[in-house]
C-alpha cells in the first residue's frame, strides 16, 4: 500500500456527488487539510513573484517606446544587452514558476481537491499581475494624468505601454475578483468533503463491493474520468451506486475490481479501492487520450 500523504497517489478517486475537479480525496491515515502558514507564505511569494514579472515586463515595454525613462516604473538601463536581459528574464520567470508550482502541489495535497488548489494558486497570481501592471500605468501617468490619459486614448506614439499596462491591470484584476469570490466556497467544500471521508472511515459501516467500468466522460489533462457502477451487499440487501472515478491511464482498475464502501446508513457513502485485494489495472494505452 502506498504511504504517500498525497491523495492523488492513491488513485483512483471515487465520488457519488461530485464531478471533475470538484472530486475530493484524502490519503489513508491523513487528517483533513486546511490553509496552513506554509501555504500562506507560498501565496505571498506567488503574489510578489507575479507582481515582479508584471512590473518588469511592462517596464521593459515602456523602455522600448519613446516615452521618457522617468515615466517607466523600473528604469532598465539601455546599456544592458538583449542577451543578458533575456537571461535575467528567464531566471526570474523560472523562480516564479517554481514557487507557483510548489504552491499548487502543496495546496492539492493538503486540500485534496484540484479546484480548490487551482483557485488558491490563481488568486495571488492574478492579483500580482494586476498590481504590477497598475503600478506601471500609475507611474506613467503621474507627471500629468489628464494629458497622458488624453494622449493614450488617442493612441499617440509613446503611450503604447500605458495602454497595455491598463488593459493587463483591468483584465487580470476583474479575473482575480471572480476567483476570490469563488475561493471561500471551494475551500469550504474541500474541507467538508475531507471531513466526511474521515468520518465514514472511522464510523461508517464497511462493505465489500465491486466496480463496473463505464464510459470515459472526460479527460482532465491526460487523466480520464469514468462513469462507474459500484455493486455491494449489505444487511439491507443488494445495492448499485452510480459514481464518477478520476484516475490516470496507468491506474484504471480492471473491471470487477474489489472496492470498499463506507456507509453511514443515512445515504452518505465513501468508496475507495481495496488495497488488500492487490488490484490489477487495465493496460495504460487503453485509457490514454487520443492525440
Amino acid at each position: 500500500m502506498l504511504d504517500s500523504t498525497d491523495w492523488w497517489d492513491h488513485r483512483p478517486v471515487f465520488s457519488t456527488t461530485d464531478k471533475m475537479s470538484r472530486i475530493t480525496g484524502l490519503a489513508p491515515g491523513e487528517q483533513p487539510g486546511h490553509v496552513t502558514t506554509r501555504l500562506l507564505v507560498s501565496v505571498l511569494l506567488c503574489f510578489l513573484g507575479w507582481g515582479a514579472v508584471s512590473l518588469l515586463g511592462t517596464s521593459a515595454l515602456c523602455g522600448t517606446t519613446s516615452a521618457p525613462s522617468s515615466t517607466c516604473a523600473v528604469d532598465i538601463p539601455g546599456h544592458i544587452s538583449a542577451i543578458w536581459f533575456i537571461v535575467a528574464a528567464v531566471v526570474v520567470l523560472y523562480l516564479v514558476l517554481a514557487v507557483t508550482t510548489d504552491l499548487t502541489a502543496t495546496a492539492r495535497e493538503r486540500l485534496g481537491q484540484r479546484r480548490a488548489a487551482a483557485l488558491l494558486r490563481s488568486a495571488p497570481l492574478l492579483a500580482g499581475m494586476s498590481v504590477g501592471a497598475f503600478i506601471s500605468a500609475a507611474t506613467a501617468v503621474a507627471p500629468d494624468p489628464s494629458d497622458v490619459l488624453r494622449r493614450t486614448v488617442h493612441g499617440e506614439i509613446g503611450t503604447e505601454s500605458i495602454a497595455v499596462s491598463v488593459v493587463v491591470a483591468v483584465l487580470t484584476g476583474l479575473w482575480c475578483v471572480t476567483v476570490v469570490v469563488r475561493l471561500p466556497s471551494a475551500l469550504l467544500h474541500a474541507r467538508q468533503r475531507q471531513l466526511t471521508i474521515e468520518r465514514l472511515r472511522r464510523d461508517g459501516r464497511r462493505y465489500a463491493g465491486q466496480v463496473k467500468l463505464g464510459r470515459v466522460v472526460i479527460w482532465l489533462g491526460h487523466d480520464p474520468e469514468l462513469e462507474v457502477t459500484i455493486a455491494y451487499d449489505s444487511p439491507a440487501g443488494s445495492h448499485q451506486l452510480q459514481a464518477r472515478m478520476r484516475t490516470s491511464p496507468d491506474r484504471v482498475p480492471a473491471d470487477g475490481s474489489q472496492v470498499v464502501v463506507f456507509d453511514d446508513l443515512r445515504g452518505v457513502v465513501h468508496i475507495e479501492l481495496d488495497p488488500e485485494a492487490e488490484p490489477a489495472f487495465e493496460p495504460e494505452a487503453r485509457y490514454a487520450p487520443s492525440e
